[in-house]
Parts: C-alpha cells; sequence; structure tokens
C-alpha cells in the first residue's frame, strides 16, 4: 500500500498543496453533511408547514362533514405526494416516537384544536422503508422521506395520511451549487497563494542547479513571502563567497605556475648551455618530465576554477571533429555513426574527457570504438570500448581518483592503467617504466608576469607545437606513449560531472574495458 501511494502521489509541491486543498475541502463538505443528517432537521420548513396544515384541514373537516361527504371530499384532496382516507384502524401502529416525530404530533394538536392526549401516530421514514436518517452517502440516505400519520377522531375512526415532504437538505443540489460556488474561487486563490510560494523555491532551484554545473548565474531576485526571500537571500550570499573563494584560489594557482615554471626554466637554459652529452640529455629528460607533472597538477587543480560557456552542439560533429586527427595518425579508431544528437554541453570539457579515454584505450587496449545513443529516457550515452585485457574488478572505482597509477608496463597491461589507471596512489612505478617526456603538442609553461598564466607566454625551448585533437589546449593532451600522472581519468570524470552526467567503466568480455558515459537528457540542464 506505501509503494502504491508513492507511485501516485505527485511529485510537484503545488500539485501536491492543490491536491490537499482540494481534499480538504470535500472532506470538510463530508463531515458538514454527516453532522447536519444526525443532528439538523429532516424536513424542509416550508414543507413541514404546508404538511401540517393539510392534516389540520383535513382532521376539521372530517369532524364537521358526514362521513361519507367527508370519504368524498379527502378523496377529492389526495394527489400523488398526498393520499388521506378514514379507516377504522390507524396506518401506523403505535410505537415510541423520534423527537422530531413528538415535535411535529405537538404542533398538529394545536393547529387541529385537539384535545392533548388525543392518540396521534407520525412515522418519518424513506420510501424504501429505511430509517429516514440513514447515511446520506449510503442509497437509502439519497430516497425521499415519507411521512405516515395516524390520528384518531372524536368518533373512534382513524385519519390516515402518506405525505412526501420535501427534505431539510437535498444533497445533490446543496452539493452541486456549493461545490463549484465556494470550491473554485477560494482554490484559485490557494493556487495563486502556492505560486508565489514555489515560484521562488523552483527559481532557486533551477540557479542552484546551474551555479553547481559550474555557470555564471546572476544574483537571483529577492521576491515572494518572507521565507522565501530570506532562502533567496542566503543562496545568493552563499554564491558571493564562492564565486570569491574560487577568483581567489584562480588567482594563486597563477601565481603557483608563475613560481614553479621560473626555476624549472632557468634551469632549463643552464643545462641547454651545457656542452651536449648523455647526462645533459638526461637533464633535459627530467626538466621536461617535472614541467609536464607541474603542467597537468596545476592543469587537474584549475579545472574546477574554470568556467567555459555552455552552448548547443551536435555530439555527432564533435566526435568526428575529434576523431579526424586519430585518422590521419593511423590510430585505430572506430566510430559507429548515430542519429544527429544536439546536446547542451561545454564542448572543450566534453572533448577534453572524450580525449583522455580514448588515449587510454589506445594506449593499454590496442585500439577503441567509440559510440552514441540515446536510451529509453533520452538520456545520452557515449561509449568507449577497446579490446585490451580490462582490468580487475575492484579497481573499476578506485583508478578514478587522482594520481594512481600502475606500477610497470606488465602490471599496466594487467590493470589497464594509465591516466588515471592502475595502482592505489603512494605506490611506486616500477625502475623499468619508461620516463615520460612532455609530448610535442604541449606547450610548457613558461614565465609569465605574475599573477598571469604562465601557458599564455611562448614557450621558451625550441620544441614543436601542434595542434590537440578537436581545438582543445595542447595543455590538455597527454602523451600516447608516456604513462601519466594518474589525472585523465580524473580529469574526465570531473568534467562529466560538471556536465550532470556519469562516467564509469565496465569489463565487457571478450572485448576489454568500455568507458561509459551518461549525460542528462538534452545534457546541461538550464
Amino acid at each position: 500500500m506505501r509503494g502504491f501511494l508513492r507511485r501516485v502521489r505527485p511529485e510537484r509541491m503545488a500539485t501536491q498543496l492543490g491536491l490537499l486543498f482540494v481534499i480538504a475541502l470535500l472532506t470538510s463538505s463530508v463531515i458538514a453533511a454527516v453532522w447536519l443528517q444526525n443532528v439538523g432537521a429532516l424536513i424542509h420548513p416550508l414543507s413541514r408547514s404546508h404538511v401540517l396544515s393539510v392534516l389540520a384541514t383535513a382532521v376539521e373537516t372530517t369532524r364537521r362533514m358526514p362521513p361519507e361527504a367527508a370519504a368524498a371530499f379527502l378523496a377529492d384532496v389526495s394527489d400523488a405526494a398526498t393520499r388521506l382516507w378514514v379507516a377504522d384502524t390507524a396506518d401506523v401502529p403505535a410505537f415510541e416516537m423520534r423527537p422530531e416525530e413528538r415535535a411535529a404530533a405537538r404542533d398538529l394538536l394545536a393547529r387541529a384544536g385537539l384535545r392533548d392526549g388525543t392518540p396521534i401516530f407520525m412515522q418519518l421514514e424513506r420510501v424504501t422503508g429505511d430509517h429516514a436518517r440513514a447515511f446520506f452517502l449510503s442509497p437509502a440516505g439519497w430516497a425521499p422521506l415519507r411521512l405516515r400519520t395516524s390520528i384518531q377522531l372524536p368518533s373512534g375512526d382513524w385519519l390516515n395520511a402518506i405525505q412526501h415532504p420535501s427534505g431539510g437538505y437535498e444533497w445533490q443540489r446543496i452539493l452541486a451549487y456549493s461545490l463549484p460556488v465556494s470550491t473554485l474561487p477560494v482554490l484559485l486563490v490557494v493556487l495563486f497563494s502556492i505560486y508565489r510560494v514555489v515560484r521562488p523555491i523552483k527559481r532557486l532551484a533551477q540557479h542552484a542547479e546551474r551555479f553547481s554545473r559550474g555557470e555564471t548565474v546572476p544574483p537571483l531576485a529577492v521576491a515572494g513571502p518572507l521565507e522565501a526571500r530570506e532562502l533567496t537571500a542566503s543562496f545568493n550570499t552563499m554564491q558571493q563567497r564562492i564565486a570569491r573563494h574560487m577568483h581567489t584560489r584562480t588567482r594563486m594557482l597563477a601565481a603557483i605556475s608563475h613560481d614553479l615554471n621560473t626555476p624549472i626554466t632557468a634551469l632549463r637554459l643552464q643545462v641547454e648551455l651545457m656542452t651536449p652529452s648523455d647526462a645533459r640529455d638526461d637533464m633535459l629528460e627530467s626538466l621536461n618530465e617535472l614541467r609536464y607533472m607541474v603542467n597537468e597538477t596545476l592543469a587537474f587543480v584549475r579545472g574546477d576554477a574554470v568556467v567555459e560557456a555552455t552552448s548547443m552542439v551536435s555530439l555527432n560533429a564533435l566526435v568526428d571533429d575529434l576523431l579526424r586527427r586519430y585518422t590521419l595518425m593511423g590510430k585505430p579508431v572506430r566510430w559507429a555513426h548515430a542519429e544527429p544528437v544536439q546536446c547542451q554541453c561545454r564542448p572543450v570539457a566534453l572533448k577534453r574527457a572524450l580525449t583522455n579515454l580514448i588515449d587510454n584505450a589506445l594506449h593499454y587496449g590496442g585500439d577503441a570504438s567509440v559510440s552514441l545513443m540515446l536510451e529509453a529516457s533520452q538520456a545520452i550515452v557515449l561509449e568507449v570500448l577497446d579490446h585490451g585485457p580490462g582490468i580487475a574488478p575492484e579497481m573499476l572505482e578506485q583508478v578514478f581518483e587522482p594520481f594512481v597509477q600502475g606500477r610497470g608496463q606488465n602490471d599496466r597491461a594487467q590493470r589497464h592503467a594509465g591516466l588515471g589507471s592502475g595502482a592505489p596512489r603512494g605506490v611506486e612505478p616500477d625502475d623499468d617504466a619508461p620516463r615520460g617526456i612532455a609530448p610535442s603538442g604541449v606547450a610548457p609553461i613558461a614565465v609569465a608576469p605574475h599573477g598571469v598564466a604562465a601557458s599564455s607566454v611562448a614557450p621558451i625551448t625550441g620544441a614543436p607545437n601542434s595542434v590537440a585533437p578537436g581545438g582543445l589546449e595542447p595543455s590538455a593532451v597527454a602523451p600516447h606513449d608516456t604513462p601519466g600522472l594518474g589525472l585523465g581519468l580524473a580529469i574526465a570524470r570531473s568534467n562529466i560531472h560538471a556536465h550532470g552526467g556519469e562516467l564509469t567503466l565496465e569489463n565487457r568480455p571478450p572485448a576489454g574495458l568500455c568507458a561509459v558515459i551518461r549525460l542528462p537528457p538534452g545534457g546541461i540542464r538550464t
């Protein structure tokens, strides 16, 4: 029962409040009807007066006229609603009358001028024979009323009558009139009030969702009830504090980039002036590796602070553009073309995530197959599948942590390590593992004025520059043949989370590892 109620219960606050109000109105109407049915007058006052007047007239007539003339008169005045006749016996047997029946009998005695103690029996019931105060929602409660009366005349005969008075509360008419007239205006006022309460909360939820995705949103207008205004003002304050913190962090990272790359560049200049030798080449290689480590670490930390504008793009075109570079390089990358899919996203961030996953698949799986599809829920699914050995099930989630690497080439092959894959952090790499060098397409971070990102300054070295896949910044691309710092998968998942999606890894025998990206329908919700 609880599960059924959970399924049929509306989700929106406005719908819930409106439904509760309608239920409250209906419940109050039912309570009022039940109370009146058990306590209120059963016969309408005008109908009661008419019924008693007819009976008093009939009594007076039968007392003054001969029996034959009285019988003819009673037959003439009888109709479908009233039947009068004189008989030797009472039609209503003697019984203990109810309060409303005793009150009607007393009024009849006074109207007819009969002496106190004259036998009168009045029985109010439904035409079905049920109790007059039957529950109004039952079939008997909706049946018309019937009043049966027996009055003993001075001659000893009995004047019997069957009448059909109008009920005091005809619920069909009352509810048909009162519910629309009383409920609709009040419901409109309540819905307007609910709208004033819910609208600021809904707007706040939308802005909070956008802000959580890293978008820059203007402060919300403070409007609505006091509680809604206080909530909106608190959100605006929180947003300003977080933005100020992020700005401070960005400036700090720019300063760190400058401070770290200044001695590295100075050392490189000194080493390049040395006489060519194996030691000189080894030091240059170590400096390149150190510079690459600094660049990747700062890029990962800075990723949360850099805000890219969202736009509606074609994912098919985005993937085509990204894979064109791999095709020109002769890399075994396959692309299963799909139906056109539009997505609200950050193109560069999404390309960077796909680049890390494809490079990972190529390095440790030997190939990569990219597919795009829509689920029944209209969620967007991107998959990058390779034919490598996969990784151990217990490592499927751990490899997303920053700085998780493999121990060596054999261990990497077994665990599908690489950019963001491998052994737990803190495990030292194998001594025989090849050293990482800065890729030709990675622009080194050079010396820049204090407070300016050093990556914006042209490199000092003569390393050739190339274009990263899909228009990415060169610093976002890791070398294909060099073990990274264990940041690739962490960066990819961070970028996908910023889109409101999820990135998971799955072993799919007989193939290898599959990276599955799931984005919400339509992409980032704004």
